[in-house]
């Protein structure tokens, strides 16, 4: 697997600031996401990836990512 950090990224959810794991992106659970932040009015905030909400958000843009980091 193949780490990674992304500093900023907008997507339809937020802006988001992600840290995790690459594995083979033909997979759909190829993302081993470490910590996902949120830009919100006060700065980032870290969101709880046990979430069922927050799984399905990342879900949710989970192409974007892919375009970003291949």
């Amino acid at each position: 697997m193949k780490q990674f950090h992304i500093t900023r990224l907008q997507t339809s959810i937020g802006t988001l600031r992600l840290t995790g794991e690459l594995g083979n992106p033909q997979l759909r659970d190829s993302i081993n996401y470490h910590k996902v932040e949120m830009m919100g009015t006060d700065g980032w905030l870290e969101l709880d990836l046990s979430s069922n909400s927050v799984k399905n958000a990342l879900t949710q843009i989970q192409h974007m990512v892919l375009d970003h980091l291949l």
